[in-house]
């Protein structure tokens, strides 16, 4: 596996060099997904979040991308839309996400090693890339998470 982390990042959206400060309002509680639990007080001051202090890590090292994988990646819980945050400075290691330079495109996969190959792995029904022995892959980067838009 290669990580060139000195290369620039693809600029689909764009990479995460500047970051802006807003913080939002934070439920003082957690919400729960069954039978709501009653509630004094839904906000306090006090309670402020700063989705870019919870979502990235390194922001030098850091691009955003928006998935276009065709239904490929759903059974690791990313969908077409999808706000994908890729950080360059992690270390790929088995298991994780990866977006990854493939035949000229893009391409996110999770990334496993079978019988000492590297394999890169989609959604049951997909199958899955074996990279060839003699082929260096070129890891762009490992998806840290992804935002999920409902609307």
């Amino acid at each position: 596996m290669h990580n060139t982390a000195h290369r620039d990042p693809p600029t689909l959206i764009g990479p995460v060099s500047v970051l802006t400060q807003r913080q939002l309002p934070l439920l003082a509680m957690q919400a729960a997904c069954g039978f709501p639990s009653p509630a004094e007080d839904f906000f306090r001051e006090e309670d402020r979040l700063d989705l870019n202090e919870k979502l990235i890590v390194n922001p030098p090292a850091t691009f955003l991308v928006q998935a276009d994988c065709g239904g490929s990646m759903v059974d690791y819980g990313i969908h077409d839309g999808d706000l994908l945050i890729v950080d360059r400075s992690i270390t790929a290691r088995p298991g994780h996400t990866v977006v990854v330079l493939w035949e000229g495109g893009f391409t996110v996969k999770k990334l496993y090693c079978r019988d000492g190959r590297i394999v890169l792995a989609s959604s049951a029904g997909y199958p899955p890339i074996i990279v060839p022995e003699d082929v260096e892959l070129d890891i762009w980067g490992v998806v840290r998470s992804n935002v999920h838009f409902h609307v």
